[in-house]
């Protein structure tokens, strides 16, 4: 069953179509898309025009099965197969375990089902679904804190071991402690913010879905000019680049100013946390809303 989508979904049907043929598909949301138009103008003749058009995806998708491939391998394979034309970031739950956690008060599924635009479905399995309320309750409240609390802990560790001075300072190595105390970051926002935990790690992931909710990673690591891009890539690869490679391709100063920027980052997240908690508290720990935990479902 196709449903109507807003036109503003470049690649739509090319799109579902590889998707399927990765695995039993049953529908697919729409978190968040950016589509972009890149230009090339040629002065010297004889010349062409050639325009490009770009989109990036956020995408919930459900399937009766998982696909067979790792999840980093399943979008880096959709974003070859459609030219790097359409890139596409994933978070992937089977039907049956969808079903499973909305039941039970996922209120990330709950707002997601309900809230974005659905640009596939099989059937209408998943109705029901969008007609629950969300979970709030003072219970729920405290795991959140508290999950805050252990990650910007342990973020805040890593990130105090790099500002030790030492003599024969490792670059490789502080890139990779810094990229873990990052990874420890993005899940405090995402668990704060979504109250979503994601099963895939890359950093640059994490950035991505973080960035549906806050300007910080585009703020603190813009890729505008090849330098800051250059930080980027050793930040997010730095895991990669200390397994794999056993030189050193990177100096003292090159750590030193991506650890910087993570340190602003976490200064910032911290602020950014505060306020999302006191908007959280007021959500979940007002007397009404406690009074009422035995109708958070809709009748249907």
């Amino acid at each position: 069953m196709k449903t109507k989508a807003p036109a503003k979904f470049p690649f739509k049907k090319e799109l579902i179509g590889l998707i399927k043929k990765e695995l039993p598909l049953h529908s697919i949301y729409v978190i968040g898309v950016y589509p972009e138009k890149k230009r090339q103008d040629i002065y010297l003749t004889p010349g062409c025009t050639n325009p490009q058009k770009l989109v990036t995806y956020t995408l919930l998708i459900i399937g009766h099965k998982s696909p067979r491939k790792s999840q980093g391998d399943f979008m880096y394979g959709l974003y070859n197969k459609m030219q790097q034309r359409c890139k596409v970031y994933v978070i992937f739950h089977t039907l049956s375990n969808i079903m499973d956690r909305i039941d039970v008060g996922d209120n990330f599924l709950t707002r997601t089902i309900s809230q974005t635009p659905c640009l596939y479905k099989e059937d209408d399995a998943l109705f029901r679904f969008s007609r629950y309320r969300i979970c709030y309750h003072k219970q729920v409240f405290k795991t959140i804190k508290a999950g805050w609390k252990s990650r910007m802990e342990r973020a805040d560790y890593m990130l105090k071991v790099i500002d030790t001075i030492m003599d024969n300072e490792e670059p490789n190595s502080k890139l990779a402690i810094v990229h873990g105390a990052m990874e420890q970051i993005c899940m405090a926002l995402l668990n704060l913010f979504w109250e979503y935990k994601p099963h895939h790690y890359s950093l640059d992931y994490l950035l991505h879905l973080c960035s549906h909710f806050t300007q910080l990673p585009n703020k603190i690591f813009p890729r505008t000019t090849f330098g800051l891009q250059r930080q980027y890539y050793m930040l997010c690869n730095a895991q990669d680049i200390i397994r794999f490679k056993g030189k050193n391709e990177f100096s003292s100063n090159d750590a030193h100013k991506v650890a910087k920027l993570c340190e602003r980052f976490y200064e910032e997240a911290i602020t950014l946390g505060k306020d999302q908690l006191k908007h959280l508290k007021e959500l979940h720990c007002q007397p009404s809303q406690l009074n009422s935990e035995s109708k958070e479902k809709k009748t249907s």
